[in-house]
């Protein structure tokens, strides 16, 4: 079996591979790039190890996809919430190894190029590239999404479905059905992604269906509405409730995964501790939460320390009541 090398990406077969002796998963071709896959120079395999995360060529692969050059697809079922691959974030062109960033599309493109074509902007992280995450291509219909940690330098990316044997993993580069997101900024989306990535959304698309696209700006109101709405009684917060539980449900609908609930289910935790009557009610927001926190940011992440925290100890919440 022809594996590859988790740090400098070389494939290997016999001899040569050098599995992880903790997760028996991971494999090197030198001494040389596990020590350096285990610290932040790589994935910081030492964070990651007994978490049974997918591996290249065991739980997925890199291969010619038509029309598309290279994609990721999966070698075996992936139930939904798997973390298919956890990749280190490159924050410069400077810090990239060239040939990594040099392997990457357009082929004769500068280095400034590749790099704007297949690095990843967050309010969070700012610009960063995962070498193997920039291989999985756009689909409106993704089957998977990816998040930057900037706290662990590291992207994530995550089944949202079951994903079977042989399936291409997808993502969404320009989310179309983000209830977070400005209309302005969902309008635009067309013209961002058909010129850098040439991707072209024909009227059959999932993005261009009105019932759809109607539902996600009223999603959208509703998420803005939450916040502006009283909450100085009981009746206050249970009616407040009761518009997070709408959003929630059309959330499960229409958006990609549970990492865009996540913010949802921490406002529906806010609003219910602001009153001792309405307290117990914070517990299936609080507990949806830190399962988002764990599935999307890993128990490694800052942001489940916190959610972790609010489970054990909510009136340490400053809106506790």
């Amino acid at each position: 079996m022809i594996r590859h090398c988790a740090f400098c990406l070389k494939s290997i077969e016999g001899d040569q591979i050098k599995k992880c002796a903790g997760c028996m998963r991971r494999t090197y071709c030198s001494r040389d790039c596990q020590v350096s896959d285990w610290t932040s120079k790589g994935q910081s395999h030492k964070i990651w190890c007994k978490d049974n995360i997918g591996e290249e060529d065991i739980d997925w692969e890199v291969k010619e996809t038509e029309g598309k050059g290279l994609g990721v697809f999966a070698k075996r079922f992936l139930p939904k919430h798997t973390k298919i691959m956890v990749d280190r974030g490159y924050r410069t062109i400077q810090e990239t190894p060239f040939e990594f960033i040099n392997s990457l599309m357009p082929h004769n493109g500068t280095l400034q190029e590749k790099w704007d074509l297949n690095s990843f902007y967050t309010k969070e992280g700012g610009d960063n590239l995962g070498i193997r995450l920039a291989r999985v291509n756009h689909d409106c219909r993704n089957n998977a999404t990816n998040k930057f940690i900037p706290d662990l330098n590291t992207f994530i990316l995550v089944s949202i479905k079951d994903i079977q044997e042989g399936e291409e993993i997808s993502i969404q580069y320009y989310y179309y059905n983000d209830f977070s997101t400005d209309k302005e900024i969902r309008d635009v989306r067309e013209s961002v992604i058909k010129p850098k990535w040439d991707i072209n959304c024909d009227s059959s698309c999932v993005c261009k269906n009105k019932e759809i696209v109607d539902a996600i700006q009223k999603g959208h109101e509703l998420d803005e509405l939450i916040f502006t709405l009283p909450i100085r009684t009981e009746d206050d917060i249970k009616s407040s409730l009761k518009k997070v539980d709408e959003l929630i449900e059309m959330g499960e609908k229409y958006a990609s995964g549970i990492m865009p609930l996540a913010r949802t289910y921490y406002d529906g935790f806010q609003i219910a501790i602001t009153n001792k009557n309405t307290f117990p009610l914070h517990k299936k927001y609080i507990e949806k939460y830190l399962e988002a926190c764990e599935v999307v940011d890993s128990k490694h992440s800052s942001n489940y320390a916190e959610a972790l925290q609010y489970y054990n100890s909510p009136h340490l919440h400053k809106n506790s009541y």
